[in-house]
């Protein structure tokens, strides 16, 4: 079946359409291409730095290609869809970044794609980046952490370095609220959001947190809403 995505991140145009790249998947939306893994997100699912929001799945273990403006499954071919830019614009109230996290006892720690202590990492080195401006060691400590854990957290570390975040982030730092990023998913959120903090976001009364969900709102909506 050929679909076109809803969006896919500005991180990935160099994938998405250069010469074609192949891979395996790791999971039915978790795709791996020489240890970068590009995630396939439901449609009105919170957008990540290394995705690309369609409804195309694909069979865990299968091979995969992306390049040339598509990415190939096989029993479908995604077509590259509007662009979204995985880093936010927004300027937050912070205060200087708290110490740094325990990469060697936090890097890998906890269960799932994207452990616990991963997530926290990527949260503070995305604050040092945002709020703080310190690229250079936000990438280094991205790297120590890369180097422990899993191919799809790496990923979102060295997104984190380069401020490129997940949507539910976006919407905290444009409104202040960290009620869209509590409810990310399973504990993912509470995690990213803990790293920020430490990072020196400084961030509202957490709202009650609905239970899963469908998705948060759009950056576009909260534009129009504050027009």
């Amino acid at each position: 079946m050929i679909a076109r995505s809803h969006s896919s991140s500005a991180a990935l145009t160099s994938r998405l359409y250069g010469p074609v790249l192949r891979g395996i998947a790791l999971s039915p939306r978790h795709l791996a291409f020489d240890g970068y893994v590009v995630s396939l997100t439901e449609p009105g699912a919170p957008r990540m730095p290394n995705g690309v929001e369609c409804a195309g799945v694909a069979r865990p273990g299968e091979t995969v290609a992306i390049g040339g403006g598509t990415i190939k499954l096989s029993a479908d071919q995604v077509h590259a869809g509007p662009e979204w830019n995985p880093m936010p614009a927004f300027a937050s109230p912070h205060r200087a970044p708290g110490p740094e996290p325990m990469v060697g006892s936090l890097a890998g720690w906890g269960p799932g794609l994207t452990p616990a202590g991963d997530d926290l990492i990527a949260g503070y080195v995305a604050g040092l980046v945002l709020l703080h401006g310190r690229r250079s060691r936000a990438a280094w400590i991205a790297e120590l952490a890369a180097a422990r854990t899993t191919a799809l957290s790496a990923t979102l570390l060295r997104h984190a370095a380069r401020g490129e975040v997940p949507e539910p982030v976006h919407t905290l730092l444009a409104t202040g609220s960290p009620r869209d990023l509590l409810a990310f998913g399973h504990s993912s959120g509470r995690w990213w959001l803990r790293g920020m903090v430490s990072a020196g976001l400084l961030v509202d009364e957490p709202a009650p947190v609905p239970i899963r969900p469908r998705r948060s709102p759009r950056l576009e909506e909260l534009a129009g809403a504050a027009r």
